[in-house]
């Protein structure tokens, strides 16, 4: 359950850039909550990507408030508001084996369903802001807001070629676990490139 929205109204620069910065520390909880639910499932590859993406979510928000610190000399607050809840209660007095296949099977649906819905929203969200700031005329800030725009419109092409593959297969089992080295093996790789 991700509880969780961006104010779109906002106008102001200085608050545009507040609700990226409050939307990126959500992502990093959302990623990190991920990892540990594909873990759990003992899914690796699943886990490695949410891992890659807890890390370059951290590190596109450290740009984004360097950014904003260093075109606008002022800094952005550290706020949150909103439950990001993606692991189930009952997960917590459960233990790793027993999860069965059924279980195992919808958690991936879910979690897959709930990953494409917050990288659309995501891409929505900055675009009303990059469209905000050419308005406002703060044409540099648009083309930074529109480079993590193009950043999203990637990982969600990336998700929905991964959801399409797994509607095709009836999110089959045997082909997720199959699927699994190949993608810890791609993230693991990217990781080694991943900088500040």
């Amino acid at each position: 359950m991700i509880e969780f929205t961006n104010n779109l109204e906002v106008t102001k620069t200085e608050d545009i850039f507040d609700e990226i910065n409050k939307r990126y520390v959500a992502a990093m909880m959302i990623h990190g909550q991920m990892a540990d639910y594909f873990n759990f499932l003992g899914l690796k590859g699943y886990k490695r990507l949410h891992e890659y993406q807890f890390l370059t979510e951290s590190l596109e928000r450290r740009e984004v408030c360097r950014y904003f610190v260093d075109h606008h000399g002022k800094l952005l607050k550290d706020s949150f508001s909103g439950t990001i809840k993606v692991i189930p209660d009952s997960w917590y007095t459960a233990s790793r084996l027993s999860i069965g296949k059924s279980t195992k099977q919808k958690a991936v649906e879910d979690g897959f369903i709930e990953y494409h819905n917050w990288e659309k929203e995501t891409k929505e969200a900055y675009e009303k802001y990059a469209q905000q700031l050419r308005t406002n005329g703060n044409v540099s800030d648009a083309l930074f807001v529109e480079c993590l725009v193009k950043d999203v419109s990637k990982e969600l092409e990336t998700v929905e070629k991964m959801v399409t593959d797994l509607i095709s297969v009836g999110y089959d089992m045997v082909y997720i676990t199959e699927t699994q080295d190949c993608i810890h093996e791609k993230y693991k790789k990217k990781l080694k490139g991943v900088k500040l």
